[in-house]
């Protein structure tokens, strides 16, 4: 991609264990790389990281979840590399009705089908106004508890909402993808007091200097082993790369800067 040539910068070697980037939106890799092929970004991933295993691209807006446009079952049925998670991006929250929900629930009959969402709280762009998003995402909590899938969380500048929603409507057993984790101590400590299943997943941001307060979340609250790397590309390129498209080869610099840490 044009202005992607610095990813060079750092390329891993093949002595490092194969890892698998937990959220991504392959479909969106398309429109910015301005291919029709995953076998071309198969190529930028695997020479930037050649250890890469897979990943889960999240389908979360109700047009690629459309039997007749959206790309999903292509990618899952054709692409040994590429799992998915169905729901609605909280952005998209004002989309949602009974028809969305019916084919988020016939997406997730693929066997490569893990979870629901991404789904939760967005207050920093409020693109659906507020209570609409409060209703879906408890709609869409309760609905990931019926069919038994675990739950991929988006939350921002959301977190006692967020918390309330998710102690409301699921047992505290349940398993949690809390995506791009940019809360703070108290944030990822009250998550971890109520679900024992509760992972936390880190993009790039976590690398920005913005992130301070994550980082001390980080390394403070968050074990180790409930830590999930993630690129969420092609968005959030880690510092230390340039470019303005990440993809999931990336977690690799997410994995470094958090080791270093």
């Amino acid at each position: 991609g044009k202005g992607n040539k610095g990813n060079q910068v750092v390329s891993f070697g093949s002595d490092v264990p194969a890892f698998i980037d937990t959220h991504c939106h392959v479909e969106y890799l398309y429109d910015k790389y301005k291919t029709s092929s995953y076998n071309v970004i198969f190529s930028k991933i695997k020479g930037f990281a050649p250890s890469f295993e897979a990943c889960i691209s999240n389908f979360c807006d109700p047009a690629s979840l459309s039997p007749s446009f959206g790309i999903w079952k292509d990618l899952l049925d054709n692409e040994p590399s590429i799992y998915g998670c169905f729901g609605i991006h909280p952005h998209n929250a004002k989309h949602y009705n009974d028809s969305v929900e019916e084919r988020i629930c016939e997406c997730l009959k693929h066997e490569k089908a893990l979870a629901w969402g991404e789904c939760g709280l967005d207050y920093h762009y409020n693109h659906s106004p507020k209570d609409v998003q409060l209703q879906v995402f408890e709609r869409q909590c309760k609905k990931a508890v019926e069919l038994g899938k675990p739950l991929v969380v988006h939350s921002r500048k959301a977190a006692e909402d967020t918390l309330r929603i998710l102690k409301e409507c699921l047992p505290s057993e349940w398993k949690i993808h809390v995506h791009c984790f940019t809360d703070d101590a108290t944030a990822a400590q009250n998550i971890i007091d109520h679900f024992p299943n509760a992972f936390f997943g880190f993009t790039g941001v976590v690398t920005f200097q913005s992130a301070s307060d994550t980082c001390d979340a980080m390394k403070r609250i968050i074990p180790l082993n409930r830590i999930l790397l993630e690129t969420d590309a092609p968005y959030m390129v880690p510092e230390g790369l340039n470019g303005r498209i990440s993809h999931p080869g990336m977690c690799l610099q997410t994995a470094k800067f958090i080791a270093k840490e």
